[in-house]
């Protein structure tokens, strides 16, 4: 009978003998342990793959452990982080959890208080959300979620493919989440790999692993994901990033339940189950070459589709309670949901970033309030200022709220405004859209689908 796993978990620490230590007590308790030992790494680990828990050194050799903190709270916001301190430094480690952090234990305690912090924040817990409806971690009540919802309901008790599409920052880990959760397979591993983040170089290791020798630095055999996750879920995140070589391997998998690690002549049989997800117009990406046809119609055996935020407005108020709830607990606020005129401003916005900026927006909202109220200055005081201050050294008011995203959404929020203003100056004639965007009509009206915009509402 195969052990049962707990989850990944991710050791950011420089004292090697100490991060050996912490790998084989957990790999002992049924975790998945990986170590790094800087800042950056630790970022990169985790833009990489998704980790259950990580373990933090406050004191790393010419860095601040701390500094990653709110990376992984904007990021990766089912990390928990356990703080690990030197006997001096208790204060430092109480401040860490004010910020966000879970928990921490003092270095050289007995292995039992360590497994003891992990499995109590680890514990499954009903998700929080005043007087909202919250099934599967999913906060709405618009037709679009509880659609979702009962898609997830419909899953329960069967092991098919998922494609979940929808732009960056709508949920689709959460959905992907949910979908394992309330499966037979709950108590196994449930992973997620960027497709996109990791180079196609290293790519196919992760996935398929391989035998030591075969490569310079493979001293080891070593795992990949998909056997590491062979009783669990495996979310193949940003699946439309997957170069075509890797496409056709991966297209494999799927048919035969096999994977071939690298430098190995023998295939080991998985039982892994596949969720897929990506931003992009993946059939369309089918049909013009980019994507492999055949592994998109394998994928999608079941396809959900989460809309953006600003075509489900009617949950805006619901997720601000919901995420009030949250930093007002984590900072020791007390600021009270907003007054009808200002959720009616929060309502009227686009929200390019989706759940993601809600979520940072009312954060920051939650940081820089000075008595118990939600502000709209507040949430985007980071775009604040008259139109002069906007334009110093030439940098438009949109171009700071384009630097202030990740590249994905950065591109999207910047494609919907230039086909906002197109549309507006030419009063929604396509054709003269086309011919100043140096697209096809046929481009246009697929960027337009992709960004939410109807040519109606220019005219």
């Amino acid at each position: 009978m195969a052990r049962e796993v707990h989850g990944r978990i991710l050791i950011v620490d420089d004292d090697k003998t100490a991060s050996k230590l912490y790998e084989v007590l957990l790999a002992k308790a049924g975790f998945l342990p990986n170590s790094v030992a800087t800042v950056n790494e630790a970022r990169e680990a985790l833009a990489q793959r998704s980790y259950e828990a990580m373990l933090l050194d406050l004191d790393l050799a010419g860095e601040r452990g701390l500094d990653v903190l709110p990376h992984v709270l904007k990021q990766a916001p089912f990390t928990k982080v356990i703080i690990l301190t030197a006997s001096g430094s208790i204060a430092q480690a109480v401040e860490s959890i004010k910020r966000g952090a879970s928990g921490f234990v003092q270095k050289g305690s007995p292995p039992e208080a360590l497994l003891a912090e992990l499995t109590k924040h680890l514990a499954p817990s009903a998700p929080a959300g005043p007087a909202s409806t919250v099934n599967y971690g999913l906060i709405g009540e618009s037709a679009s979620i509880k659609e979702t919802i009962a898609t997830i309901d419909r899953l329960k008790s069967v092991d098919s493919t998922v494609l979940i599409l929808g732009e960056s920052g709508t949920g689709k880990e959460v959905v992907a989440r949910a979908i394992h959760d309330s499966s037979p397979r709950k108590g196994e591993l449930f992973s997620a790999i960027n497709c996109g983040a990791i180079p196609e170089n290293l790519l196919e290791s992760e996935l398929f692993g391989y035998k030591k020798g075969a490569f310079t630095d493979a001293k080891t055999d070593r795992k990949g994901i998909f056997e590491l996750c062979t009783n669990g879920t495996l979310l193949l995140d940003e699946i439309g990033d997957m170069p075509l070589v890797l496409q056709t391997k991966l297209l494999r998998v799927l048919q035969e339940r096999q994977v071939t690690p690298v430098g190995a002549a023998t295939p080991v049989t998985i039982g892994t189950r596949v969720i897929a997800a990506t931003h992009r117009d993946i059939l369309d990406e089918a049909r013009s070459k980019r994507f492999r046809e055949d592994l998109y119609y394998r994928l999608s055996i079941v396809i959900i589709r989460i809309p953006p935020l600003r075509h489900r407005t009617e949950d805006i108020p619901l997720l601000t309670e919901h995420f009030l709830q949250i930093f007002n607990q984590r900072f020791g606020r007390d600021v009270r949901t907003p007054p009808p005129a200002t959720m009616a401003r929060m309502v009227a916005y686009d929200w390019p970033g989706n759940i993601r900026e809600l979520q940072n927006a009312i954060e920051r909202a939650v940081v820089l309030s000075g008595n118990d109220q939600l502000t709209v200055e507040n949430m985007f005081q980071h775009l604040s200022g008259s139109s002069s201050q906007a334009k110093q050294g030439g940098t438009s008011l949109l171009e700071q709220a384009v630097f202030d995203l990740p590249l994905t959404e950065a591109k999207q929020a910047f494609e919907r405004a230039y086909l906002e203003r197109l549309l507006r100056e030419n009063s929604g004639n396509i054709s003269e859209v086309a011919r100043l965007s140096g697209r096809y009509r046929a481009d246009v009206y697929r960027l337009l689908q992709r960004a939410g915009l109807e040519t109606d509402q220019f005219r």
